[in-house]
């Protein structure tokens, strides 16, 4: 099992959307897929029919979750999905090494029954992200083109960079431009700065700001299922962002 992680330290950049159709995308391809929520839930809300026995929480405790079955098996392939809880809020008394090592343990036990695992973080540094990096073969960070996220980017590189000395398989897809309001020329003037200053760590992608996600992820549906001509070019957009992590992350299309 592949593990992919979507990381960012400010919120509200597109990491929840990005994760969700990827997801959606290895799920259409033929793929076991497990997605645990590390965030505040908005995953979980989005996914909730795919949703399984146990709780992102428990994956940090010495019990773990031995076995999870996973529903929604069809010719398709499978998804299923660890919601977020309260209990992750806890885990700041939680010391790091420990969890890190019940977390790695937890998904050794999953690795049998699903090809790619996908985890979306919560903003900042905690200790559920460190963790998930540790054990992560790639991660993605989705980057708003305005400047409070942008500043955030040294930042996640630090973070990336700290998570490599223990854990040097992993691998960085790079800095995804997310939720780009491409009529702005503020937003498209902030993009062409961010290439310039970080052309060695893009992603060959950009994803636009369009009401057509947001409208798809209240549905429960990836956006190219919205039966709306508004939502084709997101469509392509998110197809273009699974294949390309997919291929990244070295899993079976």
């Amino acid at each position: 099992m592949k593990v992919l992680v979507v990381a960012q330290g400010k919120g509200g950049v597109g990491k929840t959307a990005s994760a969700a159709h990827i997801a959606f995308y290895a799920r259409e391809a033929g793929l076991r897929v497990l997605v645990i929520d590390l965030d505040t839930g908005d995953l979980t809300r989005t996914l909730a029919e795919y949703q399984i026995d146990g709780v992102a929480s428990s994956l940090f405790t010495q019990a773990g979750v031995s076995c999870l079955a996973a529903k929604q098996e069809d010719g398709s392939g499978c998804l299923a999905l660890v919601p977020a809880d309260n209990l992750l809020a806890n885990l700041v008394f939680l010391p790091l090494e420990q969890a890190q090592q019940q977390f790695e343990q937890s998904l050794g036990r999953l690795a049998a029954e699903y090809d790619l695992c996908v985890i979306d973080t919560a903003p900042g540094l905690g200790i559920a992200k460190a963790a998930a990096l540790h054990v992560a073969d790639a991660v993605i960070s989705p980057v708003e083109m305005e400047a409070y996220s942008i500043e955030g980017i040294k930042q996640t590189m630090i973070t990336v960079l700290n998570a490599r000395q223990k854990n040097p398989k992993l691998s960085f897809l790079g800095i995804l431009p997310s939720r780009v309001d491409t009529r702005s020329p503020r937003q498209m003037a902030n993009l062409n700065q961010v290439r310039e200053a970080h052309s060695a760590l893009m992603a060959p992608l950009v994803i636009g700001l369009r009401s057509s996600v947001a409208e798809a992820l209240a549905h429960g549906m990836p956006v190219w299922k919205l039966r709306k001509t508004s939502a084709r070019a997101a469509g392509a957009e998110m197809r273009a962002l699974g294949s390309y992590v997919l291929s990244k992350v070295g899993v079976a299309q």
